[in-house]
């Protein structure tokens, strides 16, 4: 099970960050290093609540990339975006524009648009190889 699936069916079953408040310091850090973040990471996830970084899938999806593939490449750039989504103030906005099919108009505000544009980047860079121009 990838950290983004964890992650999720971890927050949806949580009300709150109450319940992790209750944990003592040792096993919230081992909580946190299950689903590969930092104790404070995880805080400021579960204070986002159960729909912490859900629009970041969609989002990548509507855009034609595969957030699965992206967490099985790189796990720890999968993380960071969601944490970034998670704590994003925009995030009815997000769910609108995608909803209404302009996912495009979505990276004119969205704090992942640069990680987003440097995946196409790289996934095309790996399709279409670079002309070569000589001179």
């Amino acid at each position: 099970m990838g950290m983004l699936t964890t992650l999720t069916a971890w927050l949806s079953g949580r009300a709150t960050g109450q319940e992790l408040a209750k944990l003592d310091t040792e096993d919230l850090g081992a909580l946190a290093r299950d689903v590969g973040l930092s104790a404070d990471q995880l805080m400021q996830l579960s204070a986002h609540g159960k729909t912490a970084g859900e629009e970041l899938p969609r989002l990548m999806l509507a855009l034609g990339l595969a957030p699965e593939k992206t967490e099985r490449i790189d796990p720890t750039i999968m993380r960071d975006m969601i944490i970034v989504c998670s704590g994003c103030k925009l995030k009815h906005h997000c769910r609108r524009d995608i909803h209404c099919g302009w996912a495009p108009v979505v990276q004119r505000y969205c704090p992942n648009a640069y990680t987003i544009r440097s995946l196409f980047r790289e996934r095309y860079e790996l399709v279409l190889p670079r002309s070569r121009v000589d001179c």
